[in-house]
Parts: structure tokens; sequence; C-alpha cells
């Protein structure tokens, strides 16, 4: 999905979080045909021609700093998360307590060690 049709602060439907990220108005100037060519394109899906120019504004933005798009999460995505979450916890406990009473602590290492290795190249922090 290009980065322009990603939602980001304020492309949803819900107020911003942050006073300072509310739009205000700005102005730019656009040639008659540079703006019938804008015009045709966000007819062409669907969009206003504010967000055509917005959206396309800030992916170039982003593009030529190398800044990745802000991540923002529903509230079902934060809690679908949360639960995952529950879940694997409740599971490494029960596969926790079953490997120390077989006395496996040393496999129970090697699974922690290794949770820690992906954890970090995931978050891109290096080595663990």
């Amino acid at each position: 999905m290009p980065r322009s049709d990603r939602n980001g602060p304020g492309t949803r439907s819900e107020p911003d979080a942050k006073r300072s990220d509310r739009r205000r108005p700005h102005s730019i100037r656009f040639s008659d045909s540079e703006w019938s060519l804008i015009e045709r394109a966000a007819g062409r899906h669907g969009i206003a021609v504010g967000e055509l120019v917005r959206s396309s504004a800030v992916a170039a933005a982003e593009d030529r700093l190398g800044e990745p798009p802000p991540v923002t999460l529903s509230k079902g995505h934060a809690a679908l998360i949360e639960e995952i979450y529950r879940i694997v916890y409740v599971m490494g406990t029960f596969e926790r307590d079953r490997l120390l009473g077989e006395e496996r602590g040393a496999k129970l290492d090697a699974i922690v060690a290794a949770a820690r290795r992906t954890m970090a190249q995931t978050m891109d922090e290096g080595p663990a």
C-alpha cells in the first residue's frame, strides 16, 4: 500500500489526540492545467482533491526524508495485541512450569535466549 494511502494522524474519522496535530489551512499555487490534472486524478480515485494533495505531499516528504509514516493502531487492534500477549504469557507460564518440573532448566534457558534474540532482531536493537 502506498504510504499516502495509509492512515496517519488526522486521516481517520476520530479527532486527533494532540491539539497541535489539527489541520490548518495553508496556501499553495497550481496552474490551471496542474489543478485540472489533480482534479481528474482525485475523481478517478473517488477522493477529495485536498486529500489527494495532502496525502501525496506527505508521502513525498516521508520518502525524501527517509522517515516512515507514523504507526497508528485502532482500539480494536490494540485490544487484539493485548489479548494475544495474555494468551502467550499464560501458555509460556504453563510450559515453563512443565519444563522446570521435569528438571529441564537448560531447555528453558535456550528457549528464553532464542526469544530474546528474536525480539532484539525484530525491534532492530542488535544482538541480545
